[in-house]
């Protein structure tokens, strides 16, 4: 199993590159796959000569003979259900079960024994087997058997088409997984529910069952139910047309069954995903697809979804005009059909086998096969079998209701008795409750006006550091302005030089008051203005020194509202790290990008330049005040870099710090 399961993640690999490379990376798997059947087969046949027996199924035969031994056959069962040599271990089972007057266990031997004929195509034994287990399940009052037992009939009847049956068996696995509060099997059949409504074409239906289905497979850490209920949802939107909502499901299924390592449910998804491309027109890759579930449907051995494979592949052969190849995939479908029983692949088999004789202009052929199609249509039956399941969902509706009502008259009359003697209760009650409703409102007051003084106490802080910063940035450069204004007045040498050094000192005053409107202007507090105002300052540096430069913030954030001390402290950090970089880094390319993670937003400002020794950290490089600016805003600051390898500053906000302090 494990091996198939590293084949399933490789092919999706492939899916995902499409190269040469991932093309001979997958024939080799392939090859690997053959190579570990063969090996299997050989072991079996060890097995049966008795020298190559499994470790585990040696160690279950040299058991003393009770009822221990009958429960850890039917646990190696369940997990080993595509292993034919446990044909042997049933065998033992049962004969444990007549020897030791085991009827109990035998209930559950038979619903494990119909599980391992239905994964083999074997439906009338499936049948058998779990029928005796449910009439030995009723005898010992063993509802969770019972509820397996009826689940395991209704997907057996869905396999061979009978739906109205299927129907009867999930809804009383329903009602009594209901009852007792078994979420696990309760999500299989609202599961199995859904699917049939999806064949009757009432997707309305499927979609509330499956949603249903999910929400308690997620309850139950059902990790096999989430896979089929995203499945089938996937296959509900992919009839309706909705294509891209149809994938989307699909490959959340895919997912879970790589997760899980179910082969099975990788080769559905494939055919799945494979269907849609198909009727998408990307024949080539459904064709693609197709072919690795069938990969895997050959080597686990499940003759129905080997004829399913085998009816997606004559169709997309059909629409790529393979006539030949399209034709012996639909003859291989009704072969397997036939030899277990299956009506509905015969039909699709059929029909495909009449549209390829109308395309290759044969009209007699076309019209033999059309024949053999309408005797397998089942639009009757589709009829029928609506009327019975909304006649099942009305009696399974009515006696929930009756079963409500008697809780609801049994529940009245507990309370009448309870009323009877908790009036005083009640009436402590009302004073505990407005004690706690006062203090609550007095707490609520308390907390609002304490949010109030902080908001003020914040708003007062911005205001200072404000005045603080165009004391310090204006004041110094004003005096500097000043200063080279007295020596032009007594110069006269060197005017140009001292103009050059007044024009640069008014110029990062404009700047400096410049990003000061910015940050106190209130239609700046989302990302996209400080985007905008990183670009606006970033830009002009880099290109004055021809460096070329990628600055990107994705649109997901750019509505997030920002608070003016956190967008201050941002775009310091980003301007800090650009002046960095221009002035010292002697980089030809640099970045400024935003990430939009689950919980985090990152921050990255990169340059391939000369980089620095960490170690020799100074003042100029201003690294203690970018690290003071991230502590401020409860953000992680990272630095990297080397002498001779480039720099790069990465910050974390947290977007709760960025929205909950705006609102």
């Amino acid at each position: 199993m494990p091996g198939f399961f590293k084949t399933g993640l490789a092919i999706r690999k492939f899916l995902l590159y499409k190269n040469m490379r991932a093309w001979v990376y997958f024939f080799v798997l392939v090859a690997t796959v053959l190579v570990k059947l063969l090996l299997a087969d050989c072991g079996q046949a060890k097995a049966q000569t008795g020298s190559g027996v499994p470790q585990e199924v040696a160690y279950i035969l040299k058991m003393p003979d009770s009822k221990a031994k009958v429960d850890t056959i039917i646990a190696f069962a369940k997990r080993n259900r595509k292993n034919t040599a446990i044909d042997t271990l049933f065998k033992l089972g049962f004969a444990l079960i007549t020897k030791l007057k085991y009827t109990s266990g035998e209930a559950r031997l038979l619903n494990a024994y119909g599980v391992y004929n239905r994964d083999f195509s074997r439906y009338a034994e499936a049948l058998d087997n779990h029928t005796k287990s449910l009439e030995l399940a009723q005898q010992h009052n063993d509802t969770e058997t019972e509820i397996f037992a009826l689940n395991n009939l209704g997907v057996v009847y869905r396999r061979v088409d009978e739906n109205a049956k299927a129907l009867t068996k999930h809804l009383e696995a329903l009602r009594l997984a209901e009852k007792i509060g078994d979420d696990f099997s309760a999500s299989v059949s609202l599961n199995s529910i859904g699917n049939i409504h999806t064949v009757l074409g009432n997707y309305a239906d499927a979609i509330t069952y499956f949603r249903r289905g999910l929400v308690l497979s997620e309850k139950a850490n059902n990790y096999l139910g989430i896979s089929m209920n995203y499945n089938n949802i996937g296959e509900v939107y992919e009839f309706t047309g909705k294509f891209d909502s149809a994938i989307k499901y699909y490959q959340e299924s895919l997912l879970f069954d790589e997760k899980i390592a179910d082969l099975k449910g990788i080769a559905i998804n494939y055919n799945s995903i494979g269907s849609v491309r198909r009727k998408q027109g990307r024949v080539a890759e459904a064709i693609t697809l197709f072919k690795k579930a069938k990969a895997i449907t050959d080597a686990i051995k499940d003759r129905l979804y080997q004829a399913d494979t085998y009816n997606n592949l004559g169709n997309a052969y059909l629409q790529s005009k393979q006539f030949d190849s399209s034709r012996q995939m639909f003859f291989n479908a009704i072969a397997i059909a036939k030899a277990i029983g299956v009506l509905g692949q015969q039909k699709t088999a059929y029909e495909g086998l009449m549209k390829l004789n109308e395309r290759a202009g044969r009209p007699d052929s076309a019209l033999a096969y059309s024949k053999l199609f309408k005797n397998y249509n089942d639009s009757i039956v589709i009829e029928s079998n609506n009327r019975h399941v909304r006649e099942m969902e009305a009696l399974y509706a009515t006696e929930k209701e009756r079963a409500r009502v008697d809780k609801l008259e049994a529940d009245r009359q507990t309370e009448l008795v309870k009323i009877k003697n908790q009036r005083f209760f009640f009436l402590g009650m009302l004073v505990l409750f407005l004690l706690v409703l006062t203090s609550g409102i007095l707490y609520y007051l308390r907390y609002r006006l304490m949010e109030h003084n902080k908001r003020l106490q914040q708003e007062l802080d911005i205001r200072t550091q404000i005045a603080t910063d165009l004391h310090d940035d204006m004041g110094s450069t004003l005096s500097s302005i000043h200063i080279f204004s007295e020596l032009l007045r007594k110069s006269g040498d060197n005017k140009e030089e001292l103009l050059t050094k007044i024009e640069a000192n008014a110029r990062d005053t404009l700047d400096a008051l410049d990003d000061i409107i910015w940050l106190v202007k209130p239609s700046n507090d989302k990302f996209a203005n400080l985007w905008q105002h990183v670009r606006e300052y970033s830009v002009p540096m880099f290109e004055s020194r021809d460096i070329c430069f990628f600055i990107d913030f994705p649109e997901s954030i750019s509505e997030i509202p920002l608070p003016m001390d956190v967008r201050r402290n941002i775009f310091l950090i980003i301007k800090e790290s650009v002046n960095n970089l221009v002035k010292y880094s002697k980089c030809t390319e640099a970045t400024i990008t935003a990430h939009d993670e689950p919980d985090v937003i990152s921050f990255s400002i990169w340059d391939n330049g000369i980089g620095f020794d960490p170690e020799q950290l100074t003042s100029r490089n201003g690294v203690k005040n970018m690290q003071a600016r991230a502590r401020s805003m409860n953000a992680e600051i990272k630095i990297t870099a080397a002498n001779g390898s480039g720099t790069q500053v990465q910050f974390w906000i947290k977007k709760e710090r960025a929205g909950a302090d705006a609102a």
